[in-house]
């Protein structure tokens, strides 16, 4: 009898919660939506995606694959190899990079503190553009940090743009 019970609570909460399994993907442009739900996302070759909502446990991008995120709540992001990821916005816990990747962040008002973190390798947080949201996240390798570009927002790059350019008239 406690067997059935069993069966019957881990179906309703399957149904009720169904979360995605080990997806690998390969090729293609893939996008993450609101109410998708991913245990693990293994990203190879020239794969693209998206996230625009939506929850992920780990995502890890391997060769020359390109991710962004934007919106959504994801545990671990680990970007190997030669991939690249923007992250614009999202609730993100865990980032990690190693070999040639690149970390884009476009944020302002970026703390790093690098003993920080659940880890002790490092802690980052700021306010992200898109929607003047704060973020902080562990960094699960020493040199993840310096796999990390943060995007100054459009109007300073105006302004520093002119201003090399008043410079070099003046010359």
């Amino acid at each position: 009898m406690r067997a059935k019970i069993a069966i019957i609570v881990v179906a309703f909460l399957i149904g009720a919660y169904p979360t995605q399994a080990d997806i690998v993907w390969t090729s293609g442009r893939h996008v993450i939506l609101d109410g998708d739900n991913y245990f693990e996302i293994w990203m190879y070759n020239d794969a693209t995606a998206a996230m625009l909502g939506g929850e992920v446990g780990k995502l890890e991008a391997f060769d020359t694959t390109y991710f962004n995120m934007l919106d959504g709540e994801m545990s671990r992001l680990y970007v190997h190899d030669d991939s690249i990821a923007n992250i614009f916005g999202g609730e993100l816990y865990t980032l990690a990079a190693t070999h040639n990747s690149l970390l884009y962040i476009y944020a302002y008002d970026v703390t790093y503190d690098q003993i920080g973190g659940g880890y002790g390798h490092g802690w980052l947080e700021g306010k992200y553009y898109s929607d003047d949201s704060t973020f902080g996240f562990s960094l699960l390798f020493q040199d993840t940090y310096s796999h990390i570009n943060i995007v100054p927002e459009p109007a300073t790059l105006v302004l520093i743009s002119l201003g090399g350019f008043l410079l070099r008239k003046k010359r």
